[in-house]
């Protein structure tokens, strides 16, 4: 009997074995549970892989973007400036922190970070967008309308930046300028663009 109930606790713990997530499984999961909004499960799949690994600076990220979506704001700021003790040059991490910042309206920030994060990356097109954005909420049109054209001359059909440009060029005094990039936004798919020129370009 003894054999037998020993037997049967060494089939268990050979199971768990085998279905035992590892650390990159479970940031894996947590990413997949976070896209679909499952964001109690996520942080528990991010828990588990920094208790397995608490040096794992892409599960500190992970959580703390998880933690953003939920606005435990101050908890996603830990978790990330932690990412990033971990991993000094962790672009993701830059990026993420951005739009926290951003999120809790510190623009002088956001744009720092979006900075170091086009240093380490200087083909991160959605960072371009990005700092143009908040240049432009800054007033600075002119600064915004340099990050919208270098994101157009990474990524040649970046609607959204023809968009967001066009927007730019209307607010400097460029309308002609602004209704081709309305014109070439609709035609790259981003179809509100096309309500602008209705509005905006008679």
């Amino acid at each position: 009997m003894k054999k037998k109930n020993l037997l049967i606790a060494l089939l268990f713990l050979f199971s768990v074995a085998i279905y035992a997530q590892t650390p990159e499984e479970l940031v894996l999961s947590g990413h997949n549970l976070d896209s679909t909004g499952n964001y109690d499960l996520a942080l528990k799949k991010f828990d588990k892989a920094i208790k397995l690994k608490p040096d794992y600076a892409e599960a500190y990220n992970g959580r703390g973007m998880v933690k953003l979506k939920q606005q435990d704001h101050e908890g996603a700021m830990k978790d990330i400036n932690r990412a990033i003790e971990l991993k000094p040059a962790y672009v993701e991490a830059y990026y993420n922190r951005a739009i926290l910042k951003n999120e809790l309206e510190d623009s002088r920030g956001a744009i720092q970070d979006l900075d170091k994060t086009l240093e380490l990356d200087p083909n991160y097109v959605q960072a371009y967008n990005f700092r143009g954005l908040i240049r432009g909420r800054l007033g600075d049109h002119l600064g915004e309308i340099q990050d919208y054209t270098k994101a157009i001359s990474i990524k040649p059909n970046y609607a959204e930046a023809y968009h967001n440009r066009g927007h730019a060029r209307l607010l400097s005094g460029d309308k002609n300028g602004a209704c081709l990039d309305f014109s070439k936004a609709g035609e790259c798919g981003y179809f509100k663009s096309y309500d602008d020129i209705k509005e905006k370009c008679k």
